[in-house]
């Protein structure tokens, strides 16, 4: 190992490089500085809330207090309602759609509804087949309708058709 007994020049930086040192010392000192403004505002805020809430107690008299319960009452009971209505089915959409979809040459005798099983059964007369035929093809065609199944059929006293149907709707439909 060589020791130099000639001393070498020391490295000069760049200017750049002393003014990034320069730069970084100066965020420094106000990132300190910052954590000691925002420590300083925080107890200042909290000291103005507390003062405020002091305020607002001594505000409330008796009679106050009852309402804000009784409000607070009607409020809970508005929600629970709320929560029963979400529950609660509309076995008149059916009737509506049945109107809309019904054969011209179609009678309906009996319904039998099952909203939360979101099943109906339908019995009914109709002119002929073919008219029979038709509405099957009218509610197999529905979007809401899951499934239609002809569970029973037979020749009516006049010629005509006796027929009942089960339709499967989706959960939603009664809804």
């Amino acid at each position: 190992m060589a020791i130099e007994i000639i001393p070498r020049k020391t490295a000069v930086l760049s200017s750049w490089l002393k003014i990034l040192f320069y730069i970084l010392i100066g965020l420094i000192i106000i990132s300190i500085l910052s954590y000691f403004i925002l420590g300083y505002l925080q107890r200042k805020s909290l000291i103005a809330f507390k003062n405020l809430e002091e305020e607002i107690n001594k505000e409330r008299t008796s009679q106050r207090i009852v309402q804000e319960e009784e409000i607070l009452n009607y409020q809970k009971k508005i929600n629970d309602f709320g929560f029963l209505l979400s529950y609660h089915f509309f076995p008149s959409k059916f009737f509506t759609f049945l109107e809309k979809t019904s054969h011209p040459r179609i009678l309906f005798s009996q319904t039998n509804l099952n909203p939360s099983g979101s099943l109906v059964i339908l019995s009914g007369q109709a002119e002929s087949f073919l008219a029979l035929g038709q509405q099957l093809q009218i509610l197999k065609r529905e979007p809401s309708i899951k499934s239609v199944s002809l569970s029973k059929i037979s020749l009516g006293e006049r010629g005509g058709v006796n027929f009942t149907l089960e339709l499967s709707f989706d959960t939603e439909f009664f809804k």
